[in-house]
């Protein structure tokens, strides 16, 4: 009697064992289908690669431009999840992404595309700031057109004393003199703005000066 009692705790415990080491295999939820980007910024004669993600083997994927008027598209020969979107006038259009799995339509994504006019000119608002150390400042620029939507490529003349991200925010590093220039790729055309980066105990001797000409 006491083998089968033993017997038949031991077959429980083996099943308790094995349940409760399937209760905690979690299952990971399948990747949705999406494109690198959903809204797009172009101006006109530049181009940019718009792919999808999570394509299955089975499922294929073609592309249309609701307007190629505006911006068409080119089929990447080496990847069939790859196309580049060339810009060619000032307008809006939509690209289209259809997913299919044999002839049945699995999943239909678009991006949003606005091409604005190239830039001509540059130029920020200020030519000359002044930061503390370890303080971070962002610069404004105009560009020409007003209606151009391109963005300036940033670059600090010496990483050292600050630096600056794809934004125009400056971060100052150490005390000195430093150009942060501002460059349209589409014409190459460039501004540029002197930052003077401040030892921190300057900079709270001239904020006590000014708290106390106010009070």
């Amino acid at each position: 009697m006491k083998r089968k009692v033993t017997l038949f705790l031991a077959i429980a415990f083996m099943i308790t064992s094995t349940l409760s080491s399937f209760a905690t295999v979690t299952y990971a939820a399948p990747k949705k289908l999406k494109l690198n980007v959903k809204r797009l910024n172009l101006t006109v004669g530049s181009n940019y690669q718009l792919r999808i993600y999570n394509l299955k083997k089975r499922q294929k994927v073609s592309f249309s431009s609701s307007n190629p008027s505006v911006a068409f598209i080119e089929q990447n020969t080496a990847s069939k999840k790859k196309i580049t979107v060339k810009a060619l006038t000032v307008g809006s259009t939509t690209i289209i992404a259809t997913v299919k799995k044999k002839k049945k339509v699995a999943k239909i994504l678009k991006c949003r595309i606005r091409v604005s006019p190239s830039a001509v000119g540059i130029k920020f608002m200020k030519r000359q700031s002044k930061i503390a150390v370890n303080r971070r400042l962002r610069l404004e620029t105009i560009v020409k057109p007003n209606t151009s939507l391109e963005q300036p490529v940033f670059e600090s003349g010496d990483t050292d004393i600050a630096t600056v991200n794809s934004r125009g925010v400056v971060t100052a590093i150490a005390p000195g003199t430093v150009t942060i220039t501002a460059t349209l790729l589409s014409c190459g055309v460039s501004a540029n703005c002197t930052i003077i980066v401040l030892p921190e105990k300057e900079n709270d001797t001239s904020n006590q000066k000014t708290k106390r000409h106010f009070n």
